[in-house]
């Protein structure tokens, strides 16, 4: 019976997260930062056409996002007709909500959006781990006993995809496309593992 409850021991600390599974890792971290530049330049109004379908429920209509000083953001949804349904400021890993709609200010869901949208706001963080293969790099962060794997491509180094994990399982996904010159996202995805939750974000462009 010992030997067995080593060997599980052994499995279980010796298994690796399937994000960075086949990834190589990498010893050098000290004095690296996982950045995210897509919504840092204060000077640019984010706005996005926004589809959010949870839990059976869709609501479709405007985000607009904007960096109102260091590390803070401000975040408003809306519908076309110009009906609010949440306006939530996020300020270094702290967060106020104005205002949100009742379909939406269920514990699960409401608390489930503010770390999604934590997480595509941060800008940057400290590293716990590196890895590499031959299309990315990838730094992990760590908050809140959740792991962030932040995925640079090789090619250009820019910031393709966080994964949002627990020790063991991916929990979800944001996923960045057609990055532009001044370094906004045109496509955002955030797609959710567990539950039935996923977001669709197309910026509106000027």
């Amino acid at each position: 019976m010992r030997y067995l409850l080593i060997s599980i021991l052994l499995v279980v600390s010796g298994c690796k997260v399937s994000t960075v599974k086949n990834f190589t890792e990498s010893e050098d971290v000290l004095q690296d930062v996982v950045y995210n530049p897509y919504f840092a330049n204060s000077e640019i109004d984010y706005v996005y056409k926004a589809d959010i379908a949870i839990y059976g429920n869709e609501f479709s209509g405007i985000l607009i996002l904007k960096k109102i000083k260091a590390k803070k953001h401000r975040m408003v949804f809306t519908s076309q007709f110009g009906s609010t349904f949440f306006d939530i400021e996020f300020d270094n890993g702290t967060h106020k909500i104005n205002s949100v709609i009742e379909q939406l200010n269920r514990k699960i869901i409401l608390n489930t959006l503010i770390r999604d949208f934590s997480l595509l706001v941060k800008e940057e963080g400290i590293v716990a781990e590196k890895y590499f293969n031959d299309t990315f790099n990838v730094l992990k962060n760590i908050k809140d006993k959740r792991n962030n794997y932040y995925f640079y491509n090789q090619s250009d180094s820019k910031l393709n995809k966080i994964v949002n994990a627990s020790k063991t399982k991916e929990k979800f996904i944001i996923l960045f496309k057609d990055i532009s010159e001044d370094q906004v996202a045109n496509n955002i995805h955030i797609d959710h593992k567990n539950i039935k939750l996923k977001i669709e974000l197309n910026f509106l462009k000027k």
